[in-house]
C-alpha cells in the first residue's frame, strides 16, 4: 500500500493562442497538485485523470490577455 506517499511529479504544457505554458503536477492523498509560474493549487481527483485535472488548472492560472 503507497499510504500518503505522493506519486512522481509530472510536466504539464497547454498552448493557448500560440502560447505554451508549462506547469508540473502530482498526485498525494486524492488531492493533484499543481505548479507553475503563475502560482500553486490542489485539487481533489474526481472522476477525471489526474493530467486532465492539472491542464484545466493550468489554463484558469494562466494571465488572461
Amino acid at each position: 500500500m503507497r499510504g500518503n506517499r505522493p506519486s512522481p511529479v509530472r510536466g504539464v504544457t497547454v498552448t493557448i493562442d500560440g502560447v505554451t505554458h508549462y506547469g508540473t503536477y502530482f498526485v498525494q492523498s486524492s488531492n493533484v497538485y499543481v505548479q507553475s509560474p503563475f502560482g500553486a493549487k490542489a485539487t481533489q481527483v474526481g472522476a477525471s485523470p489526474p493530467e486532465s485535472i492539472a491542464t484545466s488548472e493550468l489554463v484558469r492560472q494562466r494571465p488572461k490577455s
